[in-house]
């Protein structure tokens, strides 16, 4: 196998979203996605498609991926980053659909860099990881996505994937607007994944949106005794990538 991944970016920040939010970390966005949040068509004129209610707020970054050497992808910064115990984040688009070359290069990193180094995979739980993949990772960020995305069910629900993740040190983010959403986390994935992994992000890919949605989602979490998670790098940064 060639030592090669598509990346889109790579940078050094904190952590946003989820259980180790606010964590040191080092992301690396990678190309291709088998979804297109927002509806398709949001990635040509940055509208919502398709009964989305919110659009991926990084598809004009990672549509714009390019194949680089394993040597070749982390800067200086970054590399030091990783030595100083910061995570390792691998993002995308989504990640499972490169996984092999995945598997390799974070076996490169434990190597190279730092043998103890934490990696963090953010996938859509759409597509099975392999058994040589879970062995890598330590904690799958897992976002199934609803119909507020503007994708089908039989895009986004892969039943088998999500038990194969839920054996495994994971949490299951969902964004949610409304009682819509969470009607619908409650039918398709409730009996799929363990409670108390479960957090729910309000949608919102700028600062007026997701204030408009924040306090709703925490309430309903206050409610059904659900993990709440905001979106830590819109709220410091709004739409900005990079960073």
């Amino acid at each position: 196998m060639k030592n090669k991944l598509a990346v889109s970016e790579v940078f050094y920040s904190i952590q946003g979203e989820g259980q180790t939010m606010g964590v040191p970390s080092v992301f690396l966005r990678l190309g291709g996605c088998n979804l297109m949040c927002g509806g398709m068509g949001t990635q040509f004129d940055g509208e919502l498609h398709n009964g989305a209610t919110w659009r991926c707020d990084t598809v004009e970054v990672w549509m714009r991926a390019q194949s680089i050497d394993f040597e070749k992808i982390l800067p200086e910064e970054c590399e030091n980053a990783i030595k100083n115990n910061a995570h390792l984040i691998i993002t995308g688009g989504e990640p499972t659909m490169q996984q092999e070359a995945v598997t390799e290069f974070i076996k490169w990193v434990r190597n190279k860099i730092n043998r103890n180094v934490f990696v963090e995979i953010e996938t859509n739980g759409t597509i099975e990881p392999s058994e040589d993949f879970r062995e890598e990772v330590g904690l799958f960020n897992v976002s199934p996505k609803l119909s507020n995305s503007g994708n089908s069910k039989a895009q986004t629900l892969n039943p088998q994937a999500i038990k194969v993740f839920n054996k495994v040190n994971s949490i299951f983010k969902f964004v949610v607007s409304n009682e819509k959403d969470y009607n619908e986390i409650m039918e398709d994935y409730y009996e799929l994944v363990d409670r108390n992994k479960i957090y729910l992000m309000p949608a919102g890919e700028n600062q007026e949106l997701l204030n408009e949605t924040k306090e709703y989602v925490a309430e309903l979490c206050k409610q059904e005794y659900f993990k709440f998670t905001t979106r830590l790098h819109i709220e410091i940064w709004n739409q900005k990538t990079g960073v």
